[in-house]
């Protein structure tokens, strides 16, 4: 299943990878950013029903507190892609809302993978 993804990473070389395997997955990329608070806006334009996010951002909002913002406007799903997954780890309770998280480096098929779980639990709350 084919979702509209909004893409929020503040690293070029690491953005357009995901852009290309999302692509190769046959997902539509609706937006690449590199701030959270760009990617709140964009996300209220765009209407993604997936976002990629990473913690560490461009600007002044940490990706855990957009996520938080796009999730209340848009209902989008959310999936961590970041190096900083032990966040996660040490307190679960930052990943609100519940999502996935990818640790990078990352895999095709581990992209794949939290991208079909996500896909499903959201189809399964329909």
């Amino acid at each position: 299943m084919a979702a509209r993804v909004l893409i929020v990473e503040d690293e070029q070389i690491v953005a357009a990878d995901l852009e290309s395997k999302l692509r190769r997955m046959g997902h539509k990329v609706v937006g690449i950013t590199a701030s959270g608070e760009e990617a709140v806006r964009l996300a209220d334009q765009v209407r993604p029903e997936l976002v990629l996010m990473d913690i560490q951002l461009q600007g002044q909002m940490s990706g855990i507190e957009a996520a938080k913002k796009i999730q209340r406007n848009t209902a989008a799903q959310i999936v961590f892609v970041t190096a900083y997954a032990g966040v996660f780890l040490r307190d679960p309770t930052q990943m609100q809302p519940p999502g996935m998280c990818v640790s990078k480096p990352f895999s095709q098929y581990e992209l794949q993978a939290a991208l079909d779980a996500v896909v499903r639990k959201s189809v399964r709350n329909v």
